[in-house]
Order: structure tokens, then C-alpha cells, then sequence
């Protein structure tokens, strides 16, 4: 048998070399370029690093040197930089690319397909492989990684690597955030032979989401997500995606599938039979490589659909993460066996176990030890994939077809058009499902959109539409439940404040709509443009865009303090943009012949982020989502905080959710990291002084808003207020509440609200809050100078407060606040126990924060 594989590898590779060679004299008459003789160092090696423009440079210039290599350009990121994948298989292949695409395309969805059909297309396909890199910059080995392994696939005459781009097309990424991978690499070059040297940066790098890019997979608000999934679900369907990660220093050396619990019960089981089955692979390879700390089933569940491959199961996309540990950067670390530690879901003691069962003795590890790592596992996959050729193929068209036939022909999510709160974001919703690849379809009346869950993607539907209940799976009897990686909820009508309900359509309907490429938007404008003044009822979110744009134009609004049905209502003073805009935000102005008695004019609003030294996502975030709605918005950082008289520049001041230590001291406890790692310029916090500030600046008349965790830097003390944190273990500030007593990791819980309040205007009595830390809030009577208002409060019954998602100790929240305001002095606060901006999702509570900020200048 050994001598008939040697036989028929010869033979591959006499039929196929002449063939490589000719073609690549076709295209170039020099050398393919090696990654370390076109950048002029080794790739890999200690304390060097190849940046964004470097590594661009060498694949374009890969790209014109071998017939195997092509680029696609896939759009432009946040900060404007190009982003591209590299598409990698035979000079063959590559000509009739298109025709591959289009087989890809008919297996994931194989409507109208017969099984020989779908047979014969596994057959004359080939596996699209998608292999994605450094989507957190500072997991920088997969970018360099890529080099090398593009250049293998590039030039190698083996007759194993020539199958496998035979039957197989790659599509390699070598980042997904580009803008991060240059800030971490100029940030790393730039204290190279200092004390700081790998040490972390003090903002994020993405510009506005930092770490959380890899948690944006299912609602799409970030430019490169969008470009990625525009190419995965429109363009090219691949069947199987790899990204690849880091992770911590001192535990094991590299994760790979299977994955471990719980299990999301919409995802066919054949995703993780294919996933297990490239995971088997790799972990042979990497053991038969004697690489040692290879573990599975730790840490990584099977359950959150946000992240890249995840969102893919849904979608009958197998998709696998790797993890390797990190060194510092590109600077090499010492790990002693005595620092190796387990801890983490799967692996509780760092110690030999059948999931894990040649662990890494310590030493020295480097970004050559993670690329080697990551070398291995590519390839891994490419075997895989090539070996399984046609199970894939047929199993993708396999779990479609099941999708379809396990759907009720007639059930669909209903989601009317015009009875909505806010119209504009349920025709967001039903674009998100759109851009996902959904098919969404539309009555024949316009007044309702369809999404059958007989379709495709139908699983990712329900998974997107429906409640969640999160597995309450416990690793041993009497033991608590494993927690989730991310979270525990993320349905999209309860998170965007939009009414859908999965129904029954009679099949006269259903054939009488009409699938649609883009959602109705709201038709906006100026029904009776000759009006002096156009008003129109604060209840969609787009209303504070339309004000925002219309202030910068120079033009007046006013706030009127009746409330036609119920709600204030916004008026514009006449201004010729101001029609273009209301079509911009699909928005309908009804004329008024002059302004109501009592109406106030609203000056522009100035807006003051807090940004800590200590990155924070949620800066990130809420920065991202202002600047989306066009408020005047500045960053605030410790510097100018500590020096006051911040009332010369800010009607309104966010402290965005980090903890009191990190923004008072410039600590983070939780990981043991302190500012003071960083050069002097970027250590410390506000301090006492600004502390004083902030009190200061609410007394001249400023409003300070906190978000979830900031708000502790607001109890005790320094402010006085007559409030604590029910939860907190140690009183009105203190350590939270345990998780035996207490967790809720990520849920949507419900609150009731004081619409009368200005905060709580035009907001529903009863809201969704999406919650994941352990604050709420106790109020008590205030002394005579200060006004304490609650705006919203959970339910009084323990059982009606969980919505969606998992919560333990629910009975802790009955008739606590979660949202709370205090008058004092000119000015106000306005506390906030949730993020009411959560990754920008949750579009059902962004009007609290808009109107906390428009209440600084009322």
C-alpha cells in the first residue's frame, strides 16, 4: 500500500509540476518574493513585526509574481485604509473562479435541486476555505503567519499541496482590522528597548471598538464586519471558516475545536461533526509536529452566535477558532512551570487530562512558537477540507435542505411596517436580515414584512428573532451552571424596540408577496414645505439625528413642553436643508404656522466623553453610536478633567462603564493592570482633583451621566447623593454581589418608565434593558437641595423581570431602580445601571441617552 501512495505521488507530480512551472513563467519572469527577502528581515523573528503596508505590499507583490496567488479588494476600513483577501488556488481554478462561486452559491441554497443535482455539484465543486487573521491587533502572529503561509501555497511543488489547491480555494484575510494591526505595531516599534516594550496601548485599536469587533457579527454597525460579510454571505459562500486567535500567557499553548458546552439547539449537528472532524486533524498534526499544549473543549462554547465563524453555524457554515497563546507582542516571554494555570471552563487545574493530554512543561515562547502553531493548524485545515472535499460540499446543501423541510411552509416572522414606535429601525431590521443573506419578503399591501423560516437560513432566523433561554448545563452534580462565553441574549426585536411575532400566514398571502432587495423606508420630507415651522413627535431615535444636522446648518429647534399624544414633540424653524434632511432620516414634518406657547429653543448641545487610560470598549462604543446620531462630541481625558472648569466647553459629560478604580485611579483590579505599566503621559486617572471637577461642573449647571459600572464613581461620598448599589456586597460601594447570589451574564431584562420624566420621554412604559452587571440602584429621601427623580424600575415579582437570556437571584432586583436622576445646584445627574447603548444593539433604549443629553440644555 506504502509503495502504491509513492507511485501515484509521483505520478501527481510529474502530470502537475511542468504544468506549475509553465504557468508561472507565464505570468512573471523574476523569482516569487520570499516574506523576509521582500521586507528585509526574517519574518517570525524576535521583537520584528511587519505592519498593515507591509504586509499589503507583499501579497500585492506575491499577487504579481505567482499564477496561484490573486487579490481582491473588499472595501475600505474605519480609518480609510484598503482592505483585501488574498484568493489562493491553481492557475485553473482561479480562470473559472466564478464558475466555483456560483456552485457555492446553489449549495447553500438548493431550492429547486434534486439530489443528483446536488450530488453532481459536490462533485465538479471545489471547497471555498476561508481562513481570517488578527481581528484583535494585538493578536499580531496570524498577520505575519499569513506571509508565509500564502508564500508555501505559492510556490510549493509538492504533490500533497498541489491536490489540495486542486480541490480547493483559499480565501486568506490577513487581517481583519488593518487600522488595529498598524496602531499596535507602531506602538510596539515605537517603545521597542524601553521598559514598555509589549506592553498594552492606552486606547483601543479599532478605533471605535477595540476588542469588541470580534462581537459585532450578527448586527454589522462596523465597516470592516460589513465588508467581510458582504463577501461571505453574497459573493463567495465559502463552506468552512477558520479565524485565527491568541490568548492568555500562562495557560495552554493552543486551542482547537471540538468546542466546549453549552449547545445552541438551532445549530445542525453537522457543523460541529465537521468542526470536531478538522479539530481531530489538527490536533494530530500539531502532536505529530511535537507541539505540546494542545486542548480542546476549554473555554469556547458552542452557544453565542456574535463572532465571525459563529454567526456562519446559523447559516450552515462550518467555522472553527483557534486560540494561541501570546507572547508580549513580538517580544518573547518566560513562563515557569509553576505559573501555568488552568482556571477556565474545561480546564479547572493546569494538569494532564484527556482533553488535554500533553501539556506544555514551560519555557521561553515567541511569535515564532504562535506562528508555528498557526502554520501547522492552516494547513491542517486545507487537508481537511481538500480530504472531505464533497462531504462538505454536500452536507452544506444537506443542512439547507434540512432547515427547509423542518420549517413550517406557512410560519413566518411578521414584522409590521407602519404600526411601529419607530418605523426607520424596523426597516433597519429588516435590512440587517437582508444584508445577511435572509430572504425577507414583503406583502402585497406594503404594510408588512415577511421572513419565512422555511428558507436556508431559516435557523439563524428564529435564533435572531425569538427569546432565548440560556442552557443551564453544570459540569457535576451540585456544581454551578458553565457560564457563557459572551453572553446570554441577543434577540433583535426585543433588543431594537421592535414588534415582530413568528406566526402563521395564509398561503394566499404568502404567494402574493414579493421578495425584496432593500427594506421600505419610511418616506420623510416636508409634506407642505411653505410652513414657518415644521414639528414632529419625539419618538424615533432618527429625530435627534434630524435635530443634530439641523442645528449644524445654523437652523433653530425648539422643544415643546406639550405632549400630543403624550410625547414632546420637536420643532423646526423653516430652513432650506431642512427638507433634504428629513428625506436623509426618513422622517415626515407636519407644518405649524408658529411655535406653541411655552415652547424652548435648544441650544447646540456640547458633548464630554470620559477617555481612560485603561482602554474602554464602551468609550468606543458610545462614541461610535453619538457620532452615528451627529451629536458635537469631544473626548475628555484625565488631563483636562483634573484642570476644570469643564462648564467652559460641555453641557453634558459621559462617564462611559468602567470601573471606579479605573476611572478614579487608573486600575483595573480584575486583571491585575495598572495605568503605571504605561509611559507617564498616559498613567493615572481623574484623582480627587477630578472628582472635585465633576462636582463642581454639576453645580454651575452641567449634567454628568454615568453608564452601568461609572455610576459607583457617583456613590458615596465625594458626590453625597442619596442613593447606593443594592447590590454591592459591601454596602453603598463595595465588592458586587457573588455569582452564587447573583448573575446575570448578559440578558434582557424588563423596566418600567416615567415617561413624564424628560429622561424617560417618549420612551414606552415598558422597555427591554439588556443588563450584564450586578448594579441597582437604592434610593433614599433626599435633603432639601437636591431633586431625585426614578425614571425606570424593575417589576415587583421576581418572575416577570427575566426576558430573554439567563438570570440568577432575579428576586435581588424586584423594585430597584435602574435608572435614576438627581437635580442639584443648576445641574443634574443622571445614573444609568445598564449600558443603554450596548454595542450599539440596542436601538429599543438609545432615546434615554439622547435624552439625558438634551436635557442639559432644557
Amino acid at each position: 500500500m506504502l509503495k502504491l501512495r509513492i507511485l501515484l505521488a509521483a505520478v501527481l507530480l510529474c502530470v502537475l509540476t511542468p504544468f506549475a512551472h509553465t504557468q508561472e513563467k507565464s505570468k512573471t519572469s523574476g523569482p516569487v518574493p520570499k516574506p523576509s527577502d521582500f521586507l528585509g528581515f526574517e519574518v517570525g523573528a524576535d521583537r520584528k513585526l511587519a505592519d498593515y503596508k507591509q504586509i499589503s505590499s507583499y501579497f500585492k507583490a506575491l499577487a504579481a509574481a505567482s499564477p496561484r496567488v490573486q487579490i481582491e479588494a473588499l472595501g475600505k476600513t474605519t480609518l480609510g485604509e484598503d482592505m483585501f483577501m488574498a484568493v489562493i488556488s491553481t492557475p485553473e481554478n482561479l480562470a473559472n473562479k466564478s464558475r466555483y462561486k456560483e456552485i457555492a452559491r446553489k449549495l447553500a441554497d438548493p431550492r429547486g435541486l434534486s439530489v443528483q443535482q446536488i450530488d453532481q455539484l459536490a462533485h465538479d465543486g471545489k471547497t471555498i476555505f476561508l481562513l481570517t487573521c488578527n481581528i484583535h491587533s494585538t493578536e499580531i502572529g496570524s498577520s505575519q503567519m499569513s506571509m508565509e503561509w500564502a508564500y508555501q501555497l505559492a510556490t510549493s511543488q509538492d504533490p500533497e499541496i498541489l491536490h489540495r489547491l486542486n480541490d480547493s480555494i483559499v480565501l486568506l484575510i490577513p487581517s481583519l482590522n488593518p487600522d488595529g494591526e498598524t496602531m499596535v505595531t507602531e506602538w510596539y516599534r515605537k517603545y521597542l528597548g524601553t521598559k514598555y516594550e509589549g506592553g498594552e496601548m492606552p486606547y483601543l485599536y479599532h478605533h471605535y471598538v477595540g476588542h469588541d469587533d470580534n462581537r459585532d457579527w450578527f448586527m454589522l454597525t462596523q465597516i470592516e464586519t460589513k465588508n467581510v460579510n458582504h463577501m461571505v454571505y453574497h459573493d463567495w459562500f465559502p463552506q468552512f471558516w477558520l479565524d485565527e486567535h491568541q490568548m492568555g500567557e500562562t495557560g495552554p499553548r493552543i486551542y482547537i475545536p471540538p468546542n466546549a458546552d453549552p449547545v445552541a439547539k438551532l445549530v445542525n449537528p453537522l457543523v460541529h461533526r465537521g468542526n470536531n472532524l478538522m479539530g481531530a486533524d489538527m490536533g494530530w498534526r500539531l502532536e505529530e509536529a511535537g507541539k505540546s499544549g494542545v486542548i480542546f473543549g476549554y473555554s469556547f462554547d458552542a452557544y453565542w452566535p456574535g463572532g465571525t465563524r459563529n454567526t456562519g453555524w446559523w447559516k450552515n457554515m462550518y467555522g472553527v477558532l483557534t486560540e494561541v497563546a501570546s507572547a508580549h507582542i513580538a517580544t518573547p516571554i518566560d513562563v515557569t512551570p509553576d505559573e501555568l494555570q488552568g482556571g477556565s471552563k474545561g480546564l479547572v487545574t493546569y494538569e494532564q487530562q484527556i482533553n488535554f493530554p500533553n501539556p506544555w512543561p514551560g519555557g521561553t515562547w515567541r511569535l515564532r512558537d504562535i506562528m508555528d502553531y498557526e502554520l501547522i493548524v492552516s494547513n491542517a485545515a486545507l487537508e481537511t477540507v481538500s480530504k472531505f472535499r464533497q462531504d462538505l460540499l454536500r452536507g452544506v446543501a444537506t443542512m439547507a435542505t434540512q432547515a427547509i423541510q423542518t420549517a413550517d411552509p406557512q410560519v413566518c416572522w411578521r414584522i409590521p411596517i407602519e404600526d411601529q414606535r419607530d418605523p426607520v429601525v424596523a426597516a433597519r431590521l429588516a435590512a440587517l436580515l437582508i444584508e445577511h443573506g435572509v430572504e425577507v419578503r414583503i406583502n402585497s399591501d406594503a404594510k408588512l414584512y415577511l421572513v419565512p423560516t422555511a428558507q436556508p437560513y431559516g435557523r439563524f432566523v428564529d435564533e435572531m428573532m425569538g427569546v432565548q433561554r440560556y442552557p443551564e448545563v453544570r459540569p457535576a452534580p451540585g456544581s454551578g451552571i458553565l457560564e457563557p462565553y459572551d453572553v446570554a441574549a441577543w434577540s433583535l426585536p426585543l433588543m431594537m424596540g421592535v414588534k415582530a411575532e413568528r406566526t402563521t400566514i395564509r398561503p394566499d398571502i404568502l404567494n402574493s408577496s414579493r421578495v425584496i432587495k432593500s427594506p421600505e423606508w419610511p418616506e420623510g420630507g416636508l409634506p407642505n414645505p411653505s410652513g414657518k415651522y415644521f414639528e414632529i413627535s419625539d419618538h424615533q431615535n432618527n429625530i435627534f439625528a434630524l435635530a443634530n444636522a439641523m442645528q449644524k446648518a445654523g437652523a433653530q429647534v425648539y422643544l415643546s413642553q406639550q405632549k400630543p399624544n403624550g410625547t414632546p414633540t420637536f420643532i423646526f424653524a423653516a430652513n432650506q436643508q431642512l427638507s433634504a434632511n428629513a428625506e436623509k432620516f426618513h422622517l415626515q414634518l407636519v407644518a405649524r404656522p408658529d411655535l406653541p406657547q411655552g415652547a424652548i429653543p435648544i441650544k447646540q448641545l456640547r458633548v464630554g466623553l470620559y477617555k481612560p487610560y485603561i482602554a474602554s470598549h464602551d468609550e468606543g462604543w458610545t462614541r461610535f453610536l453619538l457620532e452615528q446620531y451627529g451629536f458635537n462630541l469631544k473626548n475628555i481625558e484625565n488631563k483636562e478633567m483634573r484642570a476644570g472648569n469643564l462648564n467652559n466647553s460641555y453641557d453634558a459629560i459621559i462617564l462611559p462603564d468602567s470601573s471606579r478604580e479605573v476611572i478614579v485611579d487608573g486600575k483595573e483590579s480584575r486583571y491585575g493592570f495598572s495605568s503605571e505599566e504605561f509611559p507617564p503621559e498616559y498613567q493615572g486617572g481623574i484623582g480627587k482633583e477630578g472628582l472635585h471637577a465633576l462636582r463642581d461642573f454639576v453645580e454651575k449647571g452641567g449634567t454628568l451621566i454615568s453608564l452601568a459600572n461609572a455610576s459607583d464613581v457617583l456613590i458615596g461620598e465625594d458626590f453625597g447623593l442619596p442613593v447606593r448599589n443594592a447590590l454591592a456586597a459591601g454596602g453603598a460601594r463595595g465588592a458586587a454581589a457573588s455569582a452564587s447570589d447573583f448573575n446575570i451574564p448578559g440578558s434582557l431584562l424588563r423596566l418600567y418608565v416615567d415617561t413624564d420624566h424628560p429622561v424617560g420621554a417618549g420612551l414606552p412604559k415598558e422597555i427591554n434593558a439588556f443588563v450584564d452587571s450586578p448594579i441597582a440602584f437604592q434610593t433614599s429621601p433626599p435633603p432639601p437641595d437636591i431633586q431625585r427623580s426614578v425614571i425606570a424600575w424593575y417589576p415587583d415579582d421576581a418572575k416577570d423581570i427575566l426576558v430573554s437570556g439567563y438570570a440568577h437571584g432575579a428576586e435581588r432586583l424586584q423594585r430597584k431602580a435602574a435608572i435614576v436622576a438627581f437635580q442639584r445646584g443648576k445641574g443634574k445627574i443622571v445614573m444609568f445601571g445598564f449600558r443603554v447603548q450596548h454595542r450599539a444593539q440596542t436601538e429599543g433604549t438609545f432615546q434615554l441617552l439622547f435624552n439625558a443629553l438634551y436635557w442639559s440644555v432644557m
